[in-house]
């Protein structure tokens, strides 16, 4: 969870104070937004595959396992060191370059609180800023299980529970 949480605040950090700090949209978080496109059917791969893990012990375990914070280091650990995790995630119908795309898409949309993304010359960012516009409760609810992966198994833990 550390790892995972790590990642996703550092991003969150770079995507508010990079563009407040200068108050133009940073040329990142357009990368990170534009990274693939959002899609109904793409939330519903990562919301299935985040529940997968979540009601798995051992895949949860294996999350939080993970200690790097780099996306591409990242995305190796998941495939090379968490074996069920990378199972729910192929079982869901999406990869953990997917995953990790489409979190970041979301976040950076979501940071947008100028619009500027709407303005983008990139097609697939100004297309993901209204997408998570038009689908806020849900790109909040599926990016909340994702980080979620990453949490350790607890005592009691009621995650497994449907």
């Amino acid at each position: 969870m550390k790892t995972f949480l790590a990642l996703v605040l550092t991003a969150l950090v770079a995507l508010t104070i990079v563009p407040a700090a200068s108050a133009k949209i940073s040329d990142d978080q357009i990368k990170s937004a534009g990274a693939l496109a959002l899609t109904t059917e793409l939330l519903d791969k990562m919301d299935k595959a985040a529940k997968a893990v979540r009601a798995d012990e051992a895949a949860r375990t294996e999350m939080a396992g993970v200690k790097e914070t780099e996306r591409d280091a990242v995305i190796a650990a998941i495939n090379s060191k968490c074996p069920k995790t990378a199972a729910h995630l192929k079982e869901a119908g999406i990869t953990a370059d997917q995953l990790m795309d489409g979190m970041s898409a979301m976040l950076a949309c979501v940071m947008d609180e100028s619009g500027d993304l709407a303005k983008s010359d990139n097609e697939t960012a100004k297309a993901n800023a209204e997408f998570v516009k038009q689908n806020k409760e849900r790109c909040d609810t599926v990016g909340g299980a994702v980080m979620a992966m990453g949490m350790a198994p607890e005592t009691n833990d009621s995650a497994k529970k449907p």
